[in-house]
């Protein structure tokens, strides 16, 4: 890869990762105001917010398919953990949470409210693994173990997964305390 495209593929991530940071805020926002909250209505969110983010700014089609699956993955897994396990933000994330950005970090509990998650039914799973993250896709904050050599990786804020540092692998699984890493 050229230093240009990398410059180029750089920008874009750093693109991307702030849609997917102004798009959860504003389904953090929207979730809050409604009457009734269920699958379809966070599903809904999701489309409307990364569709007001592709009004701002010109997304390719890839891009708008990208921020909704990344979306859909994380919500959905956060509210799965918090609904099956009854622990909260912090130990999905597996991080300290005055680490993560405030804005973040008020965004996610929000969406992780336990009446909230109780309400949303978040049953239903992507067509892929949810817990599985591939080099280049959007992740949030949190901790990810290499499917290959069990290298852990925390990441801070919202960022593309990177090949794993260790053995050159691409695929990630997200660590959460009490579930442990994930065969």
């Amino acid at each position: 890869m050229s230093d240009l495209s990398k410059e180029n593929h750089s920008d874009s991530n750093k693109k991307l990762a702030r849609h997917y940071d102004n798009a959860l805020a504003r389904i953090e926002k929207r979730l809050a105001e409604a009457e009734h909250n269920s699958l379809e209505t966070l599903e809904k969110e999701i489309r409307d917010a990364v569709e007001f983010e592709q009004d701002l700014e010109r997304l390719t089609k890839d891009e708008v398919a990208l921020l909704t699956t990344w979306l859909n993955r994380d919500l959905q897994d956060l509210g799965h953990f918090v609904s099956s396990t009854g622990r909260g933000l912090g130990e999905w994330l597996n991080i300290d949470l005055s680490t993560l950005e405030l804005s973040l970090a008020r965004a996610l509990q929000s969406v992780a409210d336990k009446t909230r998650i109780d309400q949303l039914e978040l049953a239903q799973k992507l067509e892929s693994d949810p817990g599985t993250y591939i080099e280049g896709e959007l992740a949030t904050a949190g901790t990810f173990s290499c499917t290959e050599c069990d290298k852990i990786v925390v990441v801070t804020h919202t960022r593309p997964i990177e090949r794993c540092h260790r053995c050159d692998n691409h695929i990630f699984h997200r660590v959460s305390q009490f579930h442990g890493h994930q065969d």
